[in-house]
């Protein structure tokens, strides 16, 4: 497959796991699904995908699709983690999560409502926990409040996965 071609994409209204505390919650702004991600505590959301068997091995860049609840400055940050499922790789009773990917802090949009695409790209291998083709993994998503500034909730409405 060609860099830059969509691998998978997800949207608020579709499905998410999350973890027994500290996780996002679903909202919508103007009928449009989100999910909300608090200022000060670092919430989660998971996101579950099969990676495709025309995937290339070139890595995955993640495109996160945002908005703020109320801040119009300041900055908003994400991390992104990926977790191997498997063929037999990853016991479904613990997390095995590859180390964090950091999406550099982004100024959030001018305009309330109106939302923002932020990227990383991440290499294929360890960073990616060694996914292959057909194999089922999951994307955890997390509000960065550590590197971040804006205040009131951020608002997480769509996920993209293209092969770098």
């Amino acid at each position: 497959m060609a860099s830059g071609q969509t691998l998978a994409t997800w949207t608020a209204d579709g499905g998410a796991s999350f973890p027994s505390s500290n996780y996002a919650t679903f909202d919508t702004r103007n009928t449009h699904p989100c999910y909300d991600f608090d200022p000060t505590t670092q919430e989660t959301i998971y996101l579950h995908f099969i990676l495709p068997r025309h995937y290339g091995s070139n890595g995955i860049t993640v495109y996160l699709t945002w908005g703020a609840s109320s801040a119009t400055s300041g900055t908003g940050a994400w991390d992104v983690a990926f977790e191997r499922i498997g063929d037999g790789q990853q016991d479904l009773d613990s997390d095995g999560f590859a180390t964090a990917q950091a999406i550099a802090p982004a100024t959030v949009p001018g305009t309330s409502g109106n939302t923002k695409i932020t990227n990383v790209a991440v290499t294929n291998g360890a960073n990616m926990d060694s996914i292959a083709v057909g194999e089922l993994f999951r994307l955890r998503i997390r509000r960065d409040v550590a590197n971040d500034d804006a205040t009131g909730d951020l608002e997480l409405c769509a996920v993209e996965l293209k092969e770098t």
